[in-house]
């Protein structure tokens, strides 16, 4: 089985991989994330990095909710987004996963969670970026079944949480590949297989 540690450096690596494809021309595309272009869908996970380096690091709630107003961006995307990768993969390194308890703006919890949440948000997040310019959109399988175990439970209330879309629509079936499923759960409606 993938450790948690190595299932984020592969999903950190595969959204950053798409990142580098990105042109200037792509950055005011619309994406999957309602509101969010594709500058502003990167600018969100290189701040959500941000945010769990520091709150593994010590950081208050609130310090942790205004990191999540702040421009780490700049003129500088890719560079932007390998900063905070390697941070954040050296932060959770450096730690001990299973008796640190983070600050989170959504509540107290352990920084293992934090880690799985990282995960989530970095390979659902890949998904909306290669979709928004039209770049390959395959998952990888073991951090698509890590995420569908940590977020399947939270099916009937996903909704309400805010954070993950409508959460799912019902329509699609059991059978169905387990990353088209994890996608309708997270929000992705209609979703049919591309790549490039």
């Amino acid at each position: 089985m993938t450790s948690a540690s190595d299932l984020l450096q592969t999903v950190s690596n595969e959204f950053r991989d798409v990142v580098s494809i990105v042109t200037p021309e792509q950055w005011n595309l619309p994406t999957p994330c309602p509101d969010w272009t594709v500058l502003e869908l990167i600018g969100h996970v290189v701040g959500g990095s941000q945010m769990a380096t520091s709150l593994v690091g010590g950081a208050s709630r609130i310090e942790a909710i205004g990191l999540l107003a702040t421009d780490f961006v700049g003129t500088d995307p890719l560079g932007a987004v390998d900063a905070a990768l390697a941070a954040q993969r050296e932060a959770f390194d450096e730690v001990d996963l299973e008796n640190l308890t983070c600050q989170h703006p959504a509540g107290d919890m352990p920084a293992e969670q934090l880690l799985g949440l990282r995960i989530g948000d970095l390979l659902i997040h890949r998904w909306d970026l290669a979709r928004a310019i039209g770049a390959d959109e395959q998952l990888p399988a073991d951090a698509v079944q890590r995420v569908w175990d940590d977020t399947a439970p939270m099916a009937p209330i996903i909704a309400q949480l805010g954070v993950f879309g409508d959460g799912p629509s019902g329509t699609v079936h059991d059978d169905a590949p387990l990353a088209e499923r994890l996608l309708d759960l997270m929000g992705r409606r209609g979703i049919k297989p591309r790549s490039a």
